[in-house]
């Protein structure tokens, strides 16, 4: 791909020639989804989405995001517990399991199976070009303050850290909670499915909160985004016909996107300082 510009066309592409058999994916109808296409624009804007870079790509579940970079040529290493959430469900452990095994031996790609916020990350120092962490944060019980310092490690000089998390104060929650609604997770999800560990979101950020994290370790933020990728698929307005929710959610996303800290999912990325 070109430095210069993302082409989603040959990122397609590549993802049919190079993934579809790992996946199962019907390899004339596979479609880069919208959020997918827009982390790999991310990486892209870095300059690093190519050959001879290395990603490290932090709580991914099961997402296909690596696979992807990786399918552009990057050198990928993917850490998470695999513990529930990001598409791993602790009930249905063999299909999971296919994924992990496929990534290491038909892929190559490097999986580390650890709690990557309390033990330190055993990649060498300074080898790692962008490291992202997408819809992960908001899950970690305990502080990420050991973790920043393990992401500025193994970052080169000048290296990437991108984060997105849900927006803590997007502008549904903002309406929700003058009318006396929880804007958390539901009293059903905490209540029957954290036993014994709550895997929903902890704690959502704000913008200003991903911006305050990355200052606070030597990162400067280069780029701030807001996006509703989500909002297609809202419950607020499930009364509506399918097809006018989409269309409201269509309109106002692109709107939105102006207004980051209005926006269901926030996206900071920062560059280590030298």
């Amino acid at each position: 791909m070109s430095p210069n510009q993302f082409d989603p066309e040959v990122c397609q592409r590549a993802c049919r020639e190079k993934l579809a058999p790992v996946y199962g994916w019907p390899a004339g109808e596979f479609k880069l989804d919208e959020r997918l296409e827009f982390y790999l624009r991310l990486v892209h804007d870095t300059g690093k989405l190519s050959a001879g870079h290395h990603l490290l790509d932090l709580g991914p579940g099961l997402s296909a995001f690596g696979s992807m970079a990786w399918a552009l040529g990057m050198e990928v290493t993917l850490v998470d517990d695999f513990g529930g959430g990001g598409g791993v469900e602790i009930g249905n452990a063999d299909p999971m399991r296919k994924v992990i095994e496929a990534w290491k031996s038909r892929l190559g790609i490097r999986v580390l199976e650890q709690d990557f916020v309390a033990q330190p990350l055993p990649v060498d120092s300074a080898t790692v070009d962008v490291a992202t962490c997408f819809h992960s944060l908001e899950h970690w019980h305990h502080s990420p303050k050991r973790l920043f310092c393990e992401i500025a490690r193994v970052l080169r000089p000048g290296g990437f850290l991108i984060i997105a998390t849900p927006n803590a104060a997007n502008l549904r929650k903002r309406i929700y909670v003058p009318l006396g609604n929880n804007i958390g997770p539901t009293l059903e999800e905490w209540y029957h499915e954290g036993d014994p560990v709550f895997r929903g979101h902890v704690r959502e950020p704000i913008v200003h909160d991903l911006r305050r994290l990355l200052e606070w370790n030597d990162f400067d933020v280069t780029a701030t985004h807001g996006r509703n990728f989500i909002g297609g698929d809202s419950i607020a307005l499930s009364f509506l016909p399918k097809p006018v929710v989409r269309s409201i959610a269509a309109i106002s996303g692109r709107v939105l996107r102006y207004f980051p800290t209005l926006c269901s999912d926030i996206h900071v990325v920062g560059r280590k300082r030298a």
